[in-house]
């Protein structure tokens, strides 16, 4: 019987997602049918889940036995194999992987909530002491911007971008509005960053949702802002939905502690590429975590009933 380790319910997860976006086994019907495309999705989502070079992915792979036999994996792909196969998929077919996980969170819901944000990545691996004592300035970053349902905790859109040559602003509405056409919205959160009537306008009147988004420059009073949606923003707002917000840190935070906060990516395309996997490694590790809860959740009476057993039973 294959043993279910961590790694085998992650690959379970990820097919599920994969047949569920409808991703096709192989990407062109003249390709040498040697790995599918499913295999190699896992695998490089496997890969940033370790956070391995590919050289030593495929080393790890030797070792990784039980995982090697769900996967059916005729033979161990060479380190090569990974980084063709991850230069050849586009950014559309790794979007569309990541909206599939919202839907299989929650198969009965007809609206989400949704929460935005945005963090930054390192583009080169020096070290913060290095970055000090010479006195580098690192101008650039690559900016993630996310959009979530703040409910389940899972990334549903994602935008990224060369930072800081925009403001974070520009990303909403992408992203706002991709997030709608997976299922509708019910609330949309961001902090004072995205603050815009403009913003406001498409969640309320475009999109049929509520928007909770604080105006900046407290200090202007009511008379003077611009906007009628920001006014209603000045005059108070709830804190329990805004508060809500803080989950897109945590996500943020999860995913740095998981993959850390450096892209090992050189190319630009390729470093775009890096972050949408690794959204969707930590899609895959949140789904994983739901459905495991939702089965020890759903199995209190057996062992309710042995405990009561064992309490039951006479003394000799």
């Amino acid at each position: 019987m294959l043993k279910e380790s961590r790694y085998v319910l992650l690959a379970k997860t990820m097919y599920r997602v994969l047949r569920n976006s409808r991703i096709p086994i192989f990407l062109h019907r003249k390709s040498n049918h040697i790995f599918t495309t499913w295999q190699h999705i896992v695998l490089l989502t496997i890969k940033q889940y370790e956070g391995k070079s590919y050289r030593m992915f495929a080393e790890w792979l030797v070792e990784a036995h039980y995982f090697r036999i769900f996967l059916q994996l005729s033979k161990i792909p060479h380190f090569t194999t990974l980084q063709k196969f991850a230069d050849r998929i586009n950014n559309v077919m790794l979007g569309k992987i990541i909206s599939s996980f919202v839907v299989l969170s929650g198969t009965r819901r007809t609206h989400i909530f949704v929460g935005i944000d945005s963090t930054g990545f390192n583009i080169t691996r020096a070290s913060q002491y290095y970055t000090e004592r010479a006195k580098l300035r690192r101008r650039k970053y690559a900016k993630l911007s996310i959009g979530a349902d703040v409910l389940k905790q899972i990334i549903c859109n994602i935008k990224v971008r060369r930072a800081p040559t925009r403001h974070d602003n520009i990303d909403f509405k992408l992203v706002i509005t991709k997030t709608s056409e997976i299922l509708p919205l019910s609330v949309v959160v961001g902090d004072r960053g995205y603050d815009s009537e403009e913003n406001h306008i498409m969640v309320r009147e475009k999109l049929g949702a509520f928007s909770v988004i604080p105006a900046r420059n407290e200090d202007i009073p009511i008379w003077k802002t611009h906007g009628r949606y920001r006014k209603q923003m000045k005059r108070g707002y709830s804190k329990t939905l805004y508060h809500q917000r803080n989950k897109d840190e945590t996500i943020v935070s999860v995913i740095k502690r998981l993959f850390g906060e450096h892209i090992r990516s050189r190319h630009v395309i390729t470093q775009n590429r890096e972050l949408s996997l690794r959204c969707i490694a930590y899609n895959m590790h949140r789904l994983t975590n739901l459905v495991i809860i939702i089965m020890i959740s759903t199995e209190p009476t057996s062992a309710k009933r042995m405990v009561d057993k064992i309490n039951n039973r006479p003394i000799a």
